[in-house]
């Protein structure tokens, strides 16, 4: 059940609130150290983000509170031109990719079933102001993971975790234990879809990644593994240590923080991960609000494709499959045909993608001049 009310999306709104800085202090002077953040700073760049949004005609609708707009102004260091550039990417990464990136519901019965599975659990902050996410790959059920619902179930929990403070802040610190993964984890993934997750993860979404410590990766996973790798953020992979045991990686959990079965206390199934869910859930309003946030589609689909060639066959086709079911087949061949149109002004190595398009539309008309139109 939502505990919080969704914010306004009003980019003209007469006043914003009063940021009020309220983390503890270690949070406060990592902020001067990391990112260069103190009251002056942060009250300076709050003002020039938020006129930069209202003076630009492409950005509709956005959320102003401060919270929000931090989010990008920490990612980016407090440099206002490179934050209002994340928040760009941001806001098209989810108008491109609606099928994975809006609708994020903690009400859904999928996103609770992957939750409570046990395979992800968001801990507390450790000394340093991290906040712990701990991954038991096994309790992952390959037919619960599929696209895009398992990467819908990651993008749910990035969007709650950037409400926090303390995250925006701190960043995380990633734990993933291998021991017996199912190798049909991934079968059903694409390269084109792994891609879209690993961009998103690591380089739209404005997160903080620091250290991520993994043991027991099967050999045989090895490839799908090193194909997910590739498409993350370079600073990110060199960030990453593997082990051969577990025990090394345990190493690595502060001990009050430690798990029961990796060397400490933790009850993470019996008394984390449901408190955890339930915070969750109390975000469910404002991370839904979020969908309510508009840009000017025309205008930023055309960069989008240009800067990201490689991913136009995941968007075209997740694009349909909604566009079919909540618009009507018509609107999708309309709405698809203009945009083959603008694969023209894109590299050559698009050509094969326009071509599978054209036929795609082709076969939408087939179809629907042979199916009954429903009123």
């Amino acid at each position: 059940m939502s505990k919080f009310a969704a914010y306004p999306v009003d980019k003209n709104m007469k006043s914003y609130d009063e940021y009020k800085f309220t983390l503890p202090q270690v949070y406060r002077e990592l902020a001067k150290d990391e990112l260069r953040e103190d009251d002056v700073v942060r009250t300076k760049a709050l003002a020039e983000m938020r006129l930069w949004i209202v003076n630009n005609p492409h950005i509709r609708k956005c959320r102003m509170d401060s919270k929000f707009l931090l989010r990008f102004l920490r990612f980016r260091q407090f440099s206002v031109p490179m934050a209002c550039e994340a928040l760009e990417q941001y806001l098209t990464m989810r108008e491109m990719y609606p099928s994975w990136f809006k609708n994020l519901d903690t009400s859904n019965d999928k996103m609770k079933e992957l939750f409570n599975c046990g395979a992800t659990s968001i801990m507390s902050q450790d000394s340093n102001g991290r906040t712990v996410v701990f991954f038991r790959i096994a309790r992952f059920v390959p037919e619960m993971f599929e696209p895009p619902v398992g990467g819908i179930f990651i993008a749910l929990l990035i969007e709650a975790m950037l409400e926090w403070e303390e995250v925006q802040i701190g960043g995380l610190q990633v734990m993933v234990d291998y021991t017996d993964m199912d190798l049909k984890l991934f079968e059903k993934w694409g390269s084109s879809e792994l891609k879209l997750i690993m961009e998103a993860y690591t380089r739209w979404y404005p997160m903080r990644y620091n250290d991520t410590h993994a043991a027991k990766l099967p050999k045989k996973a090895l490839p799908v593994i090193e194909k997910i790798l590739s498409f993350t953020n370079p600073k990110i992979r060199e960030r990453i240590n593997c082990y051969a045991n577990v025990s090394e990686m345990e190493k690595h959990f502060e001990p009050s923080m430690a798990p029961k079965g990796y060397g400490g206390n933790v009850d993470l199934d019996g008394e984390l991960n449901p408190a955890m869910w339930k915070r969750i859930e109390q975000q469910r309003d404002v991370i839904l609000g979020l969908d309510r946030m508009e840009i000017d589609y025309d205008y930023y689909a055309p960069i989008w494709d240009q800067q990201n060639a490689g991913l136009l066959a995941v968007r075209f086709l997740t694009l349909t499959v909604m566009r079919s079911f909540n618009f009507g087949l018509a609107n999708v061949s309309s709405k698809f045909s203009n945009e083959t149109a603008n694969l023209g002004n894109l590299a050559p190595c698009t050509s094969r993608i326009r071509i599978g398009y054209e036929r795609l539309i082709a076969s939408i008309n087939t179809f629907m001049s042979e199916t009954p139109q429903m009123p």
